[in-house]
């Protein structure tokens, strides 16, 4: 079988020094990409992001081009104007079209200018970028969760036509698809009649995700990881949160991740000053400052509405945590109650956070098997190497 020594990813989002914030899927190709740099492969990272860019790091090499609407005043007013009338919907899907047919020649000339040659490629499902890959390189698309899905699954308003079009277009052509989980790959199936995707988990460090004794737990304490928002339900855990102060008045509640309006919303809905001053917003964090703060948590709950996956999840559960979940699909692949975590309806987080309190054997219990299942199923080695056995079917 053909040995893989050159990976081409084309993404919207890719963390690095250069673009500190971005979601679950930037974060995810940063780890993807490093972790193939280490297996001796040769990485190239063609993202389209707000700033253009050259740029190398952990030995990763990073082409950015700046937004093709954002860069193109015309185009931007073409893709708005029509986007807003139905009988101007073909234009409308034509635009878009355009934008990939834009993207696609500024990678086939990046690929001629630098002597590029690549094996593979790969990009995320959402806005159909696949559609700008040129044709001569093998491809597969991973779904991490596309505007379609976000918008007919999990509730999303205003999604643009275009990008919903592109979905469906790029999908309906691909013949190698990753999905994430058994649930990601049900929906896809369903909204977008894929056939015989690979399902591949997505995977964290364990090794850097991990447990640490010498950190002192703030009793009582509930932690949130991750975009502090409606539809990650803050606001589910507020209201839970109240509920819980009544018998546990010891009990403090903490947000790790961008807060967006919460902090205004906790001082304008909460009359009580007991129970203001124990939320905590901490906001965006480093890795290695999220170890530490989750290091000091006793639980961590995850009440979010809908999820494709959550890597915030997996490495919370390495770090030796008894979690929380809310009842969605997603979530129950992972969390089997009572082993490894507990399931929450939306009106009853408050319960299953005492339980944790109050049983130690419990709190315990989950907590080292949440541990152990990371470290059997959700590592980034398995991801990693399974990807890469992938690429090699493809080709």
């Amino acid at each position: 079988m053909k040995e893989i020594k050159n990976v081409l990813i084309v993404t919207r989002e890719y963390k690095c020094s250069r673009t500190p914030k971005v979601g679950g899927t930037g974060v995810f190709y940063k780890n993807l990409c490093t972790e193939l740099v280490k297996k001796g492969i040769a990485v190239h990272v063609f993202l389209i992001s707000k700033y253009a860019f050259d740029a190398e790091e952990d030995g990763v090499k990073i082409h950015s081009i700046k937004d093709i609407f954002n860069a193109n005043p015309l185009l931007e007013l073409v893709r708005s104007f029509t986007g807003k009338l139905k009988a101007f919907e073909q234009i409308h899907f034509k635009t878009y079209l355009s934008e990939k047919r834009i993207i696609s020649d500024k990678i086939s000339s990046w690929i001629k200018k630098n002597h590029l040659h690549f094996d593979i490629a790969e990009t995320h499902d959402f806005d159909g970028l696949a559609l700008s890959i040129p044709k001569e390189i093998p491809y597969t698309i991973r779904c991490h969760g596309s505007w379609s899905v976000l918008e007919k699954y999990f509730g999303y308003k205003k999604v643009h036509k275009g990008r919903v079009f592109c979905e469906k277009e790029a999908l309906k052509k691909s013949d190698n698809i990753i999905t994430i989980s058994q649930y990601n790959e049900r929906i896809n199936k369903s909204l977008f009649a894929i056939k015989n995707p690979k399902l591949i988990y997505n995977g964290i460090d364990e090794t850097f995700y991990k447990p640490d004794e010498s950190t002192e737990i703030i009793p009582q304490s509930v932690f949130f990881l991750g975009n502090v928002s409606f539809e990650k339900g803050a606001e589910t855990l507020i209201r839970s949160f109240i509920t819980l102060k009544q018998n546990k008045p010891g009990a403090s509640l903490h947000f790790i991740g961008n807060p967006n309006h919460y902090p205004e919303y906790v001082t304008e809905n909460i009359q009580d000053n007991e129970i203001r001053s124990s939320i905590h917003f901490h906001g965006n964090k480093s890795g290695t400052e999220i170890v530490q703060l989750i290091g000091k948590a006793e639980t961590v709950c995850f009440p979010s509405k809908g999820e494709n996956f959550s890597l915030s999840l997996l490495e919370v559960m390495a770090m030796q945590k008894p979690v929380v979940c809310s009842a969605i699909d997603s979530f129950k692949e992972i969390i089997q109650e009572p082993e490894n975590g507990l399931i929450a309806e939306e009106d009853n987080f408050h319960e299953k956070i005492s339980l944790i309190f109050e049983d130690d054997e419990l709190r315990s219990r989950i907590a080292l098997n949440a541990r152990k299942l990371i470290e059997s199923k959700f590592g980034i080695d398995k991801m990693v190497d399974e990807t890469i056995s992938y690429y090699r079917e493809i080709i």
